[in-house]
């Protein structure tokens, strides 16, 4: 009977803790939905752009013959056995642009068709190697271009076999969009591990916020006409000093065990010290909704596996374009901080750009920066301030 009354005094705890219960419970099925929602609903689909310069070859009893555009459709029809497609294929016309894309890693590979590629499936075997090669380029530090190059490769195979055999009768060429040397496994790494040293601090800025309200000390602040704006501000940048003193001495091991980069390690200091400046207002904003300590270690895995996950940090995923602004599609997970910053680091650590060239990643995590400390210091005057 003592076992059933503990028994029945929890499950009424736990119901009166809807916050903590709800985590439990929908966190799971929520993030199954959020995957799907960003995978398209089954497998994952890669973005690939064809530049198709083929001009086509005349030939007797067939006349112009484009064998390149038999291409485009073969990597059009390359599906999963669900019937979802492998590639998202984009025709482009401009190289530059497209490089712009791989770079940006709003694709995952570009292939270019030379102007003759119809004239040398038809040639003779033994003139084939006379003709320019057909191109594949990406990024190599793209976990995504590995998969795309190889499902790349099968469309192209399946064409020239109807045509010439097992044999592949094409030169082939692989291309990077960076011309930096070729990186080990460990650091092709450091960027994400950078990224989720600095996401780590979302919890760290929850907690001193929490501390306050559970030793009672929010009324003795209001007191001091302390504004919510200067209590927020002040445990952000406390949080800010410390994020920076995080990727000194990350950026410092790495060197230490051989990784080098591309660009300017001030250039990646600052573009990853203005990604702490956004986590840590996701940090603040996590406050607002936790009562205890132990709330921020449950409700805070939340934006913690959103941020992280959601972000490319931990492993590339497909962009979930929800429009376009100019010629730059603008992604759900745009609203995510290290969003940005992974493309920025990957910019400057692996291809040498600077601060000019991620002008737009800057602009975007200043703005969600503002965005989220905005939100954080409305609600937390309307959810704790005055609750104490």
């Amino acid at each position: 009977m003592r076992l059933l009354a503990v028994f029945g005094k929890t499950v009424r705890e736990q119901a009166r803790d809807l916050a903590l219960l709800s985590m439990v419970l929908v966190l799971c099925p929520f993030f199954v939905f959020l995957y799907w929602l960003i995978a398209g609903g089954g497998s994952t689909s890669y973005k690939i752009l064809v530049l198709n310069r083929d001009a086509g070859v005349v030939l007797d009893g067939r006349g112009l013959v484009k064998e390149g555009d038999r291409i485009v459709e073969a990597l059009r029809g390359l599906a999963y056995r669900s019937g979802d497609p492998m590639l998202r294929v984009q025709a482009v016309s401009n190289r530059d642009a497209a490089d712009a894309d791989l770079r940006n890693r709003y694709a995952a590979a570009l292939i270019v068709l030379p102007e003759d590629f119809s004239r040398m499936l038809h040639a003779p075997a033994a003139e084939r190697s006379r003709f320019a090669p057909v191109v594949l380029s990406g990024d190599a530090g793209n976990g995504a271009y590995a998969v795309a190059s190889v499902l790349v490769y099968t469309g192209l195979d399946a064409v020239v076999q109807s045509l010439g055999g097992y044999t592949p009768p094409f030169n082939w060429k692989e291309e990077f969009v960076s011309d930096a040397r070729p990186r080990t496994e460990f650091e092709a790494y450091v960027p994400g591990l950078l990224i989720l040293s600095i996401i780590l601090l979302l919890f760290t800025t929850a907690l001193p916020l929490i501390r306050e309200r559970e030793e009672r000390t929010l009324r003795r602040l209001r007191v001091s006409r302390l504004t919510v704006f200067d209590l927020l501000g002040g445990v952000g940048l406390a949080q800010v000093v410390i994020g920076a003193a995080s990727i000194a001495l990350t950026f410092a091991t790495a060197a230490l065990l051989g990784f080098r980069s591309e660009g300017s390690i001030l250039a990646a200091g600052l573009t990853a010290l203005l990604c702490v400046g956004s986590v840590v207002a996701v940090g603040l904003l996590t406050a607002c909704f936790c009562r205890n300590a132990t709330a921020v270690l449950t409700i805070g895995t939340l934006p913690f596996f959103l941020l992280m996950w959601f972000s490319g940090a931990a492993m590339p995923l497909s962009r979930l374009t929800l429009f376009v602004v100019g010629s730059r599609p603008i992604a759900l997970n745009d609203i995510l901080p290290p969003t940005h910053a992974v493309i920025a680091l990957n910019k400057i650590l692996s291809f040498g750009a600077s601060l000019g060239d991620v002008l737009y990643e800057l602009a975007m995590m200043a703005g969600l920066t503002v965005l989220y400390f905005a939100a954080a210091v409305w609600i937390f005057r309307r959810t704790q301030w005055h609750k104490e």
